[in-house]
């Protein structure tokens, strides 16, 4: 579609690195925050407190990594790069944000279903849309800064897992844990809209047209 002119500027919007810090900021620290409070309240809930070693910061660290060229090469180009911009030529960014759900709540579909007690899918569901609206506001926020989007999908993958891998022997604390970590991702997302606004998903500045 467009041409190798829009194939290089597709591209081109993995090199717009150049955001505010605090952008870079956010995109780290909600994807600990929450799933840290998720672990609490599973451990709350009745689940033993894990034992961490140093080495294991060393593979957070690594699985960030790969997770980010896995998550901007085969995801994020896609989903944010390309669709997102396309659907809000003719829609507001809120709906836009959410249209994309349709396909990417299917994408996981096969994870769910070839290992449904990884991610129990009512609150993955809650997870994944909610998240929809916060990577949205990001890239239009950034003014179509991919690697802030990507930085943020990567760490919420790569946290949440760390977080909550080893709750998955104790089933009630890890649907707790699951729950707290959709419900925090949902009342973020409503914060975002209400202090950006749905239309543009973005404050003071209208949303980036590519």
């Amino acid at each position: 579609m467009g041409g190798r002119a829009e194939l290089l500027g597709l591209l081109r919007q993995l090199g717009r690195w150049r955001a505010n810090p605090a952008w870079y900021g956010v995109a780290l620290g909600v994807p600990l925050v929450v799933p840290g409070l998720a672990l609490w309240a599973a451990v709350a809930a009745g689940a033993p407190v894990p034992g961490w070693e140093p080495a294991d910061l060393l593979q957070v660290a690594g699985s960030i990594v790969v997770t980010i060229v896995i998550v901007g090469i085969f995801e994020e180009l896609g989903w944010r790069g390309f669709l997102l911009p396309r659907l809000q030529r003719d829609y507001r960014a809120l709906p836009a944000a959410l249209i994309i759900g349709l396909a990417w709540f299917p994408w996981h579909l096969p994870e769910l279903v070839s290992d449904p007690g990884q991610r129990p899918l009512t609150p993955f569901a809650v997870y994944i849309f909610s998240q929809l609206v916060l990577l949205a506001w990001l890239y239009n926020s950034t003014q179509a800064s991919l690697p802030v989007v990507v930085l943020f999908h990567a760490a919420f993958n790569t946290f949440t897992k760390f977080f909550l891998a080893d709750l998955q022997g104790s089933p009630y604390p890890y649907l707790v844990a699951w729950w707290v970590v959709a419900g925090a991702v949902a009342v973020l997302a409503v914060a975002a809209v209400a202090y950006a606004g749905s239309r543009d998903l973005v404050k003071g500045a209208p949303r980036p047209a590519h």
